[in-house]
């Protein structure tokens, strides 16, 4: 009741202002709207994390987002369906189908790097796959598992693919499958590369990068 009481005395008042002083009001009210504008902006900066974190920024800085990158597995921006999470996420652990289109003739060679930006310690990196060779490049389902092409390590500790599995009741994670174009040949480096080293290598020789977007949560 009383907080009711005050709140009818603070309408009271803002009436009686506004009419007296009607510039002046709108004045304090866009001053007001504008502050709480600024203040849901900047909350949403801090816990809304990039697609690209600052390392992979740095390794695209000045390429063109020009490649189709796309999925027959799962849309963008829709959820990856459980077969393709981790095992120990009751997943089968089976990387999904990927095709990488509008490759430059340019290039030598292209990368496809996956990860979590929303992991709770910072990037998770699931799958590198380097080597990969045309104008347009296809990953059939489950070809992780087959071996026959050049995988770096993942940060569950293995080479190959790693599928999602976030915290148990976490927010919805976001997996980015970046594609990138390359003006070197990564074809000669050895198996089981760690992705930061991987990174580290690239760094300015991207051409031309894309990406797709799956998401899951448990």
């Amino acid at each position: 009741m009383l907080v009711s009481f005050k709140f009818c005395l603070l309408i009271i008042f803002l009436v009686g202002f506004m009419e007296k002083k009607p510039l002046l009001f709108l004045v304090i009210a866009l001053a007001i709207v504008i502050g709480i504008s600024i203040y849901i902006f900047l909350l949403q900066k801090q816990t809304t994390v990039s697609v690209l974190p600052q390392d992979l920024e740095r390794v695209v800085a000045g390429a063109p987002k020009s490649l189709n990158v796309y999925s027959n597995s799962f849309s963008n921006n829709s959820k990856i369906p459980a077969k393709y999470s981790y095992q120990l996420c009751g997943g089968e652990n089976i990387s999904p189908h990927i095709a990488i289109e509008n490759i430059p003739m340019t290039a030598k060679s292209v990368v496809l790097v996956v990860y979590d930006p929303d992991a709770p310690r910072g990037v998770f990196y699931h799958w590198v796959v380097y080597g990969l060779k045309g104008t347009r490049v296809e990953l059939p389902e489950g070809v992780s598992s087959a071996g026959n092409i050049l995988q770096g390590g993942n940060d569950y500790g293995f080479t190959g693919y790693g599928g999602p599995c976030p915290p148990a009741g976490d927010k919805l994670h976001r997996y980015v499958f970046l594609a990138l174009a390359l003006d070197i040949d990564s074809s000669g480096w050895s198996p089981g590369l760690d992705p930061r080293d991987v990174l580290s290598r690239i760094g300015g020789h991207v051409i031309a990068y894309g990406y797709i977007i799956g998401t899951y949560s448990r």
